[in-house]
């Protein structure tokens, strides 16, 4: 089957062809760094990273870029408010950032770049642009975009028209008197003496906004992306300006040949996002849950849907995910008396089964929700496997290949929490085999009510007792 991916700009779902073979060029926009990232922003990079790691486990050989906004009008008005030096501003919560990500198990961008790094590259841009006539210079020494005399329609990637745009664009156009036309955006503002900027051809300022991704994008992928990924909120103006700008400079079209967009993670149905104030840090629900479960609870829905935040959603996801964990930790028990034999039981068939399931579910718009429901299908027969079957111990080491390798793609079995630490039993693997010992002391002294009653508590906390001919198995429900 053939890999398929919906398409914003078209409103399709088609095969993924790379502009050249194998290789994707793929760019994500970043944060801008003047807080403390929420969990809205662990939606959309935790989704990607799952993409990124499908088309490498595809056979793809995949070249991500990721920026860093570090300069901005928010991270200006943050660090006059903190009395703190702009750029030492974002570089903490540039670290901030990645420290998240690295908790969460996003695997880092091949290149990170920032804005402040590459102010050279964005002036000689925007140059490009003015001399086309794409763009035109104010009597303050703001640069714009012109849309008029834009080739590429306004409104291609929103799909709205331009009145549209203007009446429903509220905070995210800026409004200037030096504007030629309300819609067109600003490559390069005036800095006043008091902010930071930069020396350039128009005068002391620094970039707009969109041009950052524009340069970088070019720079560090090429003049013409395979795929172009965000959240659904930057759809307009900022995806939409990054192509009328980038086509505008090379003359090549389209600038991205699939842009892809995440859906918005909700609190009571309404976007979370700072300037509303109804947001949670990563750093925040970290403290209330274990990393795994929030991947978890993000990959267990197609990367287009919303997520609705609740604590009771990610109490749901921790207990989803640790079916699978207990799958995996059976196994691992199981192995310990598997006997050396080449008896598979039919695990390696299931194997096989599951894996062409799980990229069945992948190649349809990397439908995550789908993929892991084969994973809790292959883990429940798994169990029934190993509780009536007593596979062989080569066989048990592939199921939990295969398990390692899924995760390879989700990333959603790793860091696994100990079981004391995780789990609603609260009782750790040496605790419950230390239960274990004393019920068979207590049937071995015939106090079968004290045999009962370990059992019985067991039970009640999720652990599973199997007598059988070769001792006594457990395993987590």
């Amino acid at each position: 089957m053939a890999l398929k991916i919906y398409n914003t700009l078209t409103r399709e779902l088609k095969d993924f062809i790379p502009f050249h073979g194998k290789k994707v060029n793929m760019y994500v926009c970043g944060p801008t760094v003047y807080d403390h990232c929420h969990l809205g922003h662990a939606r959309s990079y935790v989704s990607f990273d799952v993409i990124r790691r499908y088309l490498s486990y595809r056979g793809y050989d995949v070249n991500y870029i990721s920026n860093i906004t570090d300069v901005d009008d928010k991270v200006i008005n943050r660090a006059r408010e903190s009395g703190e030096d702009p750029l030492e501003l974002s570089r903490k919560f540039t670290d901030s950032f990645i420290e998240d990500m690295e908790t969460l198990a996003v695997l880092s961008p091949d290149t990170r770049p920032k804005v402040t790094e590459h102010i050279n590259e964005i002036i000689s841009t925007i140059e490009t642009l003015v001399q086309k006539g794409a763009a035109y210079v104010t009597h303050k020494g703001n640069v714009y975009y012109d849309l008029t005399r834009s080739e590429e329609k306004i409104g291609v990637l929103s799909h709205q028209t331009a009145e549209g745009l203007l009446e429903g664009s509220g905070s995210r156009v800026d409004v200037e008197d030096d504007k030629r036309y309300q819609l067109d955006f600003v490559l390069w503002k005036v800095s006043p003496e008091d902010e930071i900027g930069w020396d350039s051809p128009w005068g002391r300022g620094r970039p707009g906004w969109h041009i950052e991704c524009s340069v970088m994008s070019a720079k560090y992928g090429s003049e013409q992306l395979d795929i172009h990924g965000g959240g659904m909120d930057l759809i307009f103006p900022h995806h939409e300006a990054e192509i009328h700008q980038s086509e505008s400079c090379t003359g090549k079209h389209p600038f991205s040949k699939y842009w892809m967009h995440n859906g918005f993670l909700t609190i009571d149905k309404e976007k979370m996002s700072k300037s509303l104030g109804n947001f949670f840090t990563i750093k925040e629900v970290l403290g209330k849950f274990p990393a795994g479960t929030i991947r978890f609870f993000i990959v267990y829905t197609h990367y287009r849907s919303t997520i609705d935040f609740s604590e009771d959603a990610l109490e749901e996801a921790g207990r989803a995910r640790k079916r699978l964990l207990n799958s995996i930790s059976n196994v691992e028990h199981a192995l310990d008396s598997a006997p050396e034999d080449d008896n598979d039981a039919g695990l390696d068939e299931l194997i096989d089964t599951t894996r062409d399931e799980f990229m069945t579910a992948m190649d349809d718009d990397f439908n995550t929700r789908e993929a892991i429901g084969s994973m809790f299908v292959f883990g429940r027969k798994v169990n029934s496997i190993i509780s009536s079957e007593n596979p062989g111990r080569e066989a048990l080491r592939r199921v939990l290949d295969f398990f390692a390798e899924i995760d390879g793609v989700l990333g959603i079995f790793t860091e696994k929490e100990s079981p004391s630490e995780s789990d609603d039993t609260g009782l750790s693997d040496e605790e419950i085999n230390g239960m274990i010992e004393l019920r068979e002391k207590a049937r071995a002294e015939k106090d079968w009510a004290k045999a009962d009653a370990i059992r019985d508590e067991l039970k009640e906390k999720g652990i599973i007792i199997e007598d059988g001919k070769e001792g006594v198995r457990w395993r987590r429900e």
